[in-house]
């Protein structure tokens, strides 16, 4: 399973780079990103329509995309990265430029970051279950119920190197638990974990049977449950994190004037609306979640330190590679 997963890994990093390289373009903006489909789905044909400024996406893994930009440095290839993790934008400020979009003034204040990127969505990270895999009874409710060996290849997680969302899951459980604690529990949920080379894939596999739990953020797990799929989303009792994903404009932009556009879309009510629309939680305070989201006070919310998962993100990625490969 591990071996079919790497060469998913490989063919996937393949595609990646062997795509021609972003130009500019008048009436054109390059956005990179690792949005959900059925978010791109709703803002891209909304922007267009409404600038008349067409969208070339690059989608890929919010590392994957980190890394090309970084061998892409000081090169005009791509005007914005969009909805990827805070995390990793605020790790990489020499990758991004400067640029606060209209609207800016009605985020919550909570989730305002110190760094050049803004917030797009918040996101909370649950647990997604297959209800007809497991009974109410044999359910995790928390991290520490994830490493009991009977779910020995019964869960999955996205690729650490793949995804943003599955970093901010480790930083919440080494948060809760402490670094030495925190490390030693995740080894043990590694053990019964089948690796995804990206966070929407988790979903799909515990949605079609394939694995009986993810970890995953709620809202791609709410859209298999409200369509009506076997699933239950359940957010972890010993703690979970409320975090935005985020966007910015790039250091060496291809189509400056379509980047701020598209930020600023992305960020007014009506793009906002849109992504609540789809089951994401709204950044603006204007801007209203759907009611099927259970309140943030329901849940025992991490004070999630975003400085310290910023500057401990490289170490941690190579103690995962640590871990993997000694599995």
């Amino acid at each position: 399973m591990k071996k079919a997963f790497c060469m998913m890994a490989a063919l996937a990093a393949m595609t990646l780079y062997a795509s021609p390289p972003a130009r500019a373009a008048d009436g054109k903006v390059i956005v990179y990103t690792a949005a959900p489909q059925e978010i791109v789905d709703k803002i891209v044909p909304a922007f267009e329509k409404k600038t008349g400024i067409k969208v070339e996406l690059v989608k890929a893994g919010a590392g994957e995309l980190i890394n090309r930009l970084k061998a892409e440095k000081g090169r005009q290839t791509a005007d914005v990265i969009w909805s990827v993790g805070g995390d990793i934008l605020q790790a990489n400020p020499d990758l991004l430029g400067t640029y606060t979009p209209a609207g800016a003034d009605k985020v919550f204040p909570e989730v305002k970051p110190t760094g050049k990127w803004t917030p797009f969505t918040l996101i909370a990270t649950s647990f997604i279950i297959n209800t007809s895999m497991l009974a109410p009874a044999d359910r995790p409710r928390t991290w520490q119920d994830l490493a009991n060996p009977k779910y020995k290849g019964k869960i999955s997680i996205a690729r650490l190197d793949k995804s943003s969302s599955s970093y901010i899951q480790l930083a919440a459980l080494l948060q809760i638990d402490g670094l030495d604690k925190g490390w030693d529990l995740y080894s043990r949920i590694l053990d019964n974990t089948q690796l995804a080379n990206s966070s929407g894939a988790v979903p799909k596999f515990v949605n079609d049977g394939e694995a009986a739990i993810g970890i995953c953020n709620e809202d791609v797990g709410l859209l298999y449950k409200n369509g009506g799929g076997p699933v239950e989303v359940i957010y972890p009792a010993d703690g979970t994190t409320a975090q935005a994903d985020g966007m910015a404009m790039l250091a060496t932009p291809a189509n400056p004037a379509a980047g701020k556009a598209y930020l600023d879309f992305a960020l007014s009510v009506e793009g906002q609306t849109l992504v609540a629309s789809v089951g994401r939680r709204p950044v603006r305070m204007d801007v209203p979640a759907l009611a099927s989201l259970a309140p943030l006070s329901s849940m025992k919310l991490v004070n999630y330190n975003l400085e310290w998962a910023a500057g401990y993100q490289k170490t941690a990625l190579a103690k995962w590679n640590d871990i993997i490969m000694s599995k």
